[in-house]
Parts: C-alpha cells; sequence; structure tokens
C-alpha cells in the first residue's frame, strides 16, 4: 500500500513537471544575440552588476549601452572560436552605432500587481527563484508563472520561516495598492 502511495505521488510530480516543462514559453527572439551563460555563468557577472535598479527600484532595469560598452572595450578576439568573434564584431559595431538595443521583454506582472524587485533582492529572494537559472541558458525565456497562486505559495512560504516578520506578506494590499 505504501509502494503505490508512492508510485501515485511520483507519478503525479512527474506529470507536473512535465505540464510546467511543456507549459514554458519559448525564449523571445532578440535583436542582438545575448548569453546570459557566457556573461553570469562563464564570467560570473552578477545579476545585479548590470540590472542596476533590481535593488533600489521595482524594475531591474536593462544595462545601458554605455554599461556594455564598459566590459566589452576589455574583449579581444579570440581565434579559437570564430562563431563567437563573429558575434562580438556584430555586437561591436551595434556599441559603435551609439543606438540603443531595443531588447524585448522576457518577464511581466499584471498591472494591477504591485511589485518591486528592491523588496524581493533586499529580502534575500533569489533571482533564480522567478528567473530560472540564468547563467546556464543562452536565451532567456519566462520560467514562473507569476500567476497569483504561484506568488501566494511562495509569500506562504517565506512567512513560514519567520511568521512575527512576515505577517503582512499574504494579505491583500501586500500586492495589490
Amino acid at each position: 500500500m505504501r509502494a503505490a502511495r508512492r508510485m501515485a505521488a511520483l507519478v503525479a510530480s512527474g506529470a507536473a513537471v512535465a505540464l510546467l516543462c511543456a507549459a514554458t514559453p519559448a525564449p523571445p527572439a532578440q535583436p542582438v544575440p545575448f548569453s546570459h551563460r557566457v556573461h553570469a555563468g562563464d564570467a560570473r557577472i552578477g545579476c545585479t552588476s548590470c540590472h542596476v535598479y533590481a535593488e533600489r527600484g521595482p524594475v531591474a532595469g536593462v544595462p545601458s549601452m554605455a554599461r556594455c560598452q564598459g566590459c566589452h572595450k576589455f574583449v579581444k578576439e579570440d581565434p579559437a572560436h570564430p562563431q563567437l568573434d563573429a558575434q562580438l564584431k556584430a555586437f561591436a559595431k551595434v556599441l559603435e552605432d551609439g543606438k540603443p538595443v531595443e531588447w524585448v521583454r522576457v518577464t511581466r506582472v499584471p498591472d494591477h500587481v504591485f511589485f518591486t524587485h528592491e523588496r524581493h533582492v533586499l529580502a534575500g529572494v533569489r533571482c533564480q527563484e522567478c528567473h530560472g537559472e540564468v547563467e546556464k541558458v543562452d536565451a532567456v525565456r519566462a520560467v514562473a508563472p507569476l500567476t497569483m497562486g504561484w506568488c501566494l505559495a511562495c509569500h506562504h512560504r517565506k512567512q513560514r520561516e519567520k511568521p512575527e516578520a512576515r505577517a503582512k506578506l499574504t494579505e491583500c494590499v501586500t500586492c495589490h495598492k
């Protein structure tokens, strides 16, 4: 009996994971190739080095071309990786032109939700909890559904960690002003 219950639980959790994976949308096409794996993974550049407003505002922000240029002026050609070199040369041209890249937004909460990155970052919520392990992928996609139920489940978990300090996490006015 116990083994049957375990098997049923495994099948149900596997089905849930399969549904979640199937429901994950493809990453949007961006105007310029950009790899979070290379930047956040290989180079170990922290999220807030580029998304500078995450610690002090509602939106994380997209880095300016000047911020990109600040690092890319030191990037050298790498004959061992001709495909990467071609992408870097194309990006160098974009930087020289001085026009901002019009990135396609990947994640968005509904307008009726009051959300601020600042509060979450300062509370110790890791970027990966909502955005997935972007340091392991080239193209970023929306991985969390960002539904009320999904957010509330997280708020309930965080509230159980520190009940007194986080008592208001599940009150409606916390997210709906």
